[in-house]
């Protein structure tokens, strides 16, 4: 049966740790259990799912983190310790360390003004326009495309800036009688290119000598005064100073701790999105900067890191290498950032912590209920405390072959709460598992596809004409 479950679930980030295995009948280990390579070809076979090794290493994945949480209900193990979940939540806190010290940087930023308001707008920090326009058809004919032109072109004739509003009533765009053509604020690239460059190159207070020709069809601009749009400018401007202003000291930091991200960084970067776990104990370095580096464990755990809603992973993956090399030198950034906070001693105050800590602990009994390894129900079924482990992964093994088939609903680990269970439960992913698992799934889709095609009708008999 196809699963649009596992489809997704190929594509999700899901925190957990990978060590070495020999034994290429295993694809996974967590405690005690096993996932073995046939299982895994099954799941990913029947699934629906790419048949690649990225896949079938996110399942494996998936499947470790449900027996590393059924492992800790066994225990009755709520990762409720307070190192535990400091160190599970290092983001989140460091997240609010890091405000703590902007906060303090960065007062008077909003101030430190480029020039005045009007001349920033003058020189298109934003814009601000009203416009009329001749709608065209994308299957208009040449005909029609002259004619709407040639009315585009009567009205900038007698279009005045006094009079603009007023004209906008002869718009083909719905709404702009009773807006008089105005766009309001925008910045740049928030407009087709086409529009854009003609806006560009009017001058504040004047209109378009000429149409402006774009896909909707053409448009009569008139690029309205600063005078008109001070008020809204202004908290705009302020932005833009903070903008400038952080922008210029994460440059000056950059420059004096003298960063340097290495040539090969994209190529391991992208390796790094394709398998994180794979990377935790790497110490090499994809960037150096005066008095440290951004070793490739440190970037995996920044990339876990991130919510599996970001797309993180697959996006790097499919990137640029010039723009994996911008993320890398923003990450670089960020640990530069965390260092200048440390040194300004911010931290997360008693209540800012508590409200994470809460966050952290509604989450185990959460996934506990979804897998079916609530520890008052171990508790009732196990004879002896021996026996609790294999309980909870019976059931986890029971879930997951439900999951499989999407008999229940998807049960999410977050990253956080992975992390702590990867830091206190052993288990390991094996690629040669991985590889074979991948080589058994080919096998049997194969197979099953053929039995489809076997048992598909070859169609109806044609009916005989040459009978009345």
């Amino acid at each position: 049966m196809k699963s649009s479950r596992l489809s997704v679930l190929a594509l999700v980030a899901f925190a957990v740790a990978c060590g070495a295995a020999s034994n290429p009948d295993v694809a996974a280990k967590a405690g005690d259990q096993e996932l073995s390579a046939t299982r895994l070809a099954e799941v990913i076979a029947h699934s629906g799912a790419p048949l690649e090794k990225d896949v079938a290493r996110n399942i494996a994945e998936l499947w470790v983190n449900y027996q590393l949480a059924g492992l800790a209900a066994a225990s009755n193990d709520s990762l409720s310790d307070a190192k535990v979940m400091q160190d599970a939540l290092w983001s989140q806190i460091d997240n609010i360390r890091v405000k703590k010290f902007y906060e303090n940087v960065s007062k008077g930023w909003d101030s430190l003004s480029p020039g005045s308001d009007e001349q920033r707008y003058a020189n298109g920090e934003a814009f601000a326009a009203r416009h009329i326009l001749v709608k065209i058809d994308p299957n208009s004919t040449p005909e029609q495309i002259g004619a709407a032109k040639k009315k585009a072109e009567s009205i900038l004739a007698e279009a005045t800036p006094a009079n603009f509003a007023a004209l906008a009533a002869k718009s083909d765009e719905p709404g702009a009688k009773e807006r008089g053509g105005d766009l309001g604020l925008f910045g740049r690239g928030m407009m087709v290119p086409e529009f854009e460059k003609c806006v560009v190159a009017i001058k504040p207070g004047e209109i378009s000598k000429e149409v402006c020709q774009t896909s909707f069809g053409f448009h009569v601009i008139y690029r309205s005064p600063f005078s008109d749009v001070a008020d809204k400018f202004a908290p705009i401007a302020k932005q833009r100073n903070v903008a400038i202003a952080e922008s210029t000291y994460l440059a000056k930091l950059e420059t004096s701790r003298n960063v340097k991200v290495e040539g090969s960084a994209p190529v391991k970067a992208k390796a790094i999105a394709k398998n994180p776990l794979g990377y935790i104990k790497d110490n090499s370095a994809l960037a150096t900067y005066k008095g440290g580096s951004l070793t490739a464990a440190r970037f995996a755990q920044w990339v876990m890191a991130y919510p599996a809603q970001a797309q993180i992973r697959p996006q790097l993956v499919a990137a640029p290498d010039t723009l994996v090399d911008k993320f890398v030198k923003q990450i670089v950034r960020n640990e530069l950032v965390l260092q200048q906070a440390d040194s300004a001693k911010a931290q997360a105050d008693t209540g800012e912590l508590q409200v994470i800590f809460m966050n952290f602990k509604s989450d185990v009994p959460r996934v506990w209920a979804g897998l079916d390894v609530d520890p008052t129900k171990l508790v009732d079924s196990a004879n002896a405390k021996a026996g609790k482990p294999q309980i909870a992964a019976a059931h986890v093994d029971s879930f997951f072959s439900k999951l499989v088939k999407n008999e229940v609903p998807f049960v999410e680990i977050p990253y956080p709460m992975a992390h702590a269970l990867q830091q206190k439960y052993s288990f390991s992913i094996n690629e040669a598992g991985l590889d074979k698992a991948i080589e058994q799934a080919k096998t049997l889709r194969a197979s099953a596809d053929s039995v489809k095609a076997q048992a598909a009708p070859t169609g109806a008999t044609p009916p005989d004409t040459t009978r009345k």
